[in-house]
This record gives C-alpha cells, structure tokens and sequence, in this order.
C-alpha cells in the first residue's frame, strides 16, 4: 500500500481574485451545485483539508469517470481549485466564493421578502 501523502494547505493564497457575484455568476454556481452528487461533493470539505479524486470517489461510491466530470463543473463555477504536488492533484473548496454566493442568495432572498407574498 502506497503511504498516504501530506496534503497541502487549503490555503486560496495565490490565487487570483474571483469573478464579481454577477447574476450569470449565480447562475453558473447555482447550475454547478444543482446536482445532489456535486453537492455530495463539496460536503465532504466540512474541514478545510483537501481531498485527492480517489478519496473523493472513494466517499461517494461513484465511478471515477463520474467524479471527475463533477470536479470539472465544480472548477470551472470556482467552487473548488486544485493544487498540483507531483503526480497528485489535490481538490479544495474555495470557501470565499460560496460565502459570496451565499450572500448573493440571502440578499436576493431579503428582496424578495417585501413582496409579502406567501
């Protein structure tokens, strides 16, 4: 059995600063966490610990091929990023995109609020 290797840290440092929380922005989050697999996914990053695609699939009993195509959507929305180590790519979720995400869906919804309609 191969040693289980040092993560890297979690850290967004380095990366390059998140698009604007436009309306398409929400839209392309909101799309890529509209699959309860992808959504699956990003609860396995309750702990700021990144994660390699085995152990991702391992956690959720999909097919490799699937998991991949989930972390693809996943990047490309900038909900996770990836860090390279040698032949390891190790996945973490970026934690400041979902707050303003969520910011963005609370503020929609205080809005929607003085419409008093239920």
């Amino acid at each position: 059995m191969e040693p289980q290797a040092t993560p890297p840290v979690c850290s967004e440092e380095g990366l390059p600063q998140p698009d604007p929380m436009t309306g398409d922005r929400i839209a392309q989050i909101s799309k890529a966490l509209g699959h309860p697999a992808r959504v699956k996914i990003i609860e396995q990053f309750d702990q700021c610990i990144p994660h390699i695609a085995g152990e991702i699939v391992d956690e959720s009993n999909l097919a490799q091929s699937t998991v991949s195509e989930h972390l693809r959507v996943l990047r490309e929305a900038d909900v996770l990023f990836v860090r390279k180590d040698g032949p390891r790519s190790w996945y973490c979720v970026r934690r400041s995109v979902l707050r303003e995400y969520a910011a963005a869906i609370a503020e929609i919804s205080e809005r929607l609020s003085y419409l008093n309609v239920d």
